[in-house]
């Protein structure tokens, strides 16, 4: 922020304190004068004169301020040097200028109480001034102070401004994001489906129709503009209890599926539509490659502050070398978005054969919501070589 920001009058807390210090300033003055002289007596021209005086440097005191706002004489390094220079001539010029304005006032005052002739080029000649120059040198540092302050301040607001926009920016490009990730799922989903009911029905027209009738609350769900980036995991098991019967007709009975969630975590917030992706990856790399039954195991659980869900098949196991596809690709891309650090998708053998994908993300509820500043944190620790 520029030094030539607009300037910052006293405030009413401002004049307040400038007056409260030049009153006692001249309390004290007074008192001084009272106690040094041995007779006591009050000198009424010295008094007055001093009153003058003081009363001149508190109503100065803003007009040096403006000064030090205006005519810095520390710039920015892009400015010219002859720019510090001038300011620092006018800076002396008017110090001087205030000095002996107020010292001749001073004096004035004194001759009209008749306690001093006035001598105006003895007193410039002579330096006797240098109290005066010295006082308004202490106003202009402290107004250099002020100065100081106030542009802190309002760069320290405006980096404010700047991140709180920053941070706008940033959830609405999120929010962005994850919509078209979410808007690139769909297709894929639909596609994938559609696929499914083509394969039976010369077979099975009975449980096309079924499908059929399956895939259109699938679609009312999946389609769903309104709908959150999360979901209580109830719904979001829900949605897949359909997916697995349209899935299970299209086997004819070579699938079997078990989903094994404890009831506590139904609450738990998930991102929407984020186990469809996993469980199709499951069984067309994994159960349906087996001879025989394929089998589909959805696990949940709890660990501190963390929801783990485990997706396993019985198929023929993770591949050395194959990169995620679209919906794997697509679930990573949102779990990086929604909670940042906090969550981990990685993909290995499970103890008795096959494929398991473990999904990790913080635990929490509608009630208490999840920012990605939180506190928890899970890092993956085995590769993420995925699936398609």
């Amino acid at each position: 922020m520029s030094n030539r920001s607009v300037f910052h009058s006293p405030s009413w807390v401002e004049w307040g304190l400038i007056a409260a210090f030049w009153a006692t300033v001249v309390l004290l003055s007074v008192g001084q004068s009272l106690l040094g002289d041995a007779t006591g007596e009050l000198h009424w021209g010295r008094t007055v004169a001093e009153l003058v005086e003081y009363t001149l440097w508190g109503l100065l005191t803003p007009v040096v301020f403006w000064f030090a706002k205006t005519l810095p004489v520390v710039e920015p390094t892009d400015t010219k040097r002859t720019t510090v220079a001038r300011n620092v001539g006018l800076h002396a010029a008017g110090a001087l200028a205030a000095a002996i304005a107020i010292d001749l006032s001073e004096d004035a005052v004194e001759a009209g109480f008749g306690e001093r002739s006035i001598d105006a080029m003895q007193s410039i000649s002579r330096f006797w001034f240098t109290d005066e120059l010295v006082v308004y040198l202490i106003i202009l540092m402290a107004g250099f102070a002020r100065s100081y302050y106030f542009q802190q301040k309002e760069q320290q607001e405006e980096a404010e401004r700047l991140e709180e926009r920053a941070e706008a920016l940033e959830a609405q490009l999120t929010e962005a994001r994850l919509k078209a990730l979410r808007m690139q799922l769909n297709p894929h989903f639909l596609f994938n489906t559609l696929h499914a009911v083509s394969t039976l029905v010369d077979r099975d027209p009975a449980g096309v129709r079924r499908m059929i009738a399956r895939l259109s609350e699938l679609l009312r769900h999946v389609l769903d503009e309104e709908a959150p980036q999360e979901v209580p995991l109830s719904q979001e098991l829900e949605f897949l209890d359909d997916y697995f019967e349209i899935q299970s007709i299209r086997f004819q009975g070579r699938l079997d599926t078990e989903v094994d969630v404890p009831s506590d975590l139904y609450d738990a917030q998930v991102p929407n539509l984020i186990l469809q992706p996993i469980v199709e990856n499951a069984i067309k790399h994994g159960a349906s490659q087996v001879r025989g039954v394929g089998r589909i195991e959805v696990r949940g659980r709890r660990a501190d502050d963390m929801l783990e869900l485990t997706v396993m098949d019985n198929g023929p196991g993770l591949p050395d070398t194959q990169e995620d596809g679209l919906g794997l690709r697509n679930v990573r891309a949102r779990l990086e978005g929604l909670y940042g650090d906090d969550q981990s998708l990685y993909m290995d053998t499970a103890p008795d054969g096959g494929t398991q994908a473990r999904l990790a993300l913080p635990y929490h509820t509608s009630a208490s919501l999840y920012t990605a500043s939180g506190t928890s944190t899970l890092t993956a620790s085995v590769p993420e070589d995925g699936l398609n």
